[in-house]
């Protein structure tokens, strides 16, 4: 029982001991891939808000057209309500 206990532990500290040998590696390898990447898109993010702003003075209409009302004969006496003030 003391030897398959020793073996399940030297596999568990091989296991995170590589685990955070290799996470660090990759940090190194691909760090300034990851920050170059993580620039450009905040750049893109940027410029994308900028073209969104609405300028001044200027007026959009966005068009929707009225749905159609999904009503039956069979489910009764449809009363379409407008709140009186």
């Amino acid at each position: 029982m003391g030897a398959f206990l020793k073996i399940i532990l030297v596999i568990l500290g091989v296991y995170f001991i590589g685990k955070a040998i290799f996470r660090g590696i990759l940090t190194f390898l691909f760090g300034d891939v990851n920050k170059s990447l993580n620039d450009q898109l905040r750049r893109q993010q940027e410029e994308i808000a900028q073209h969104k702003k609405k300028q001044e003075g200027r007026i959009t209409i966005n068009y929707q057209p009225k749905t159609e009302k999904n009503f039956r004969r069979e489910e009764g006496d449809y009363v379409d309500f407008e709140e009186v003030r």
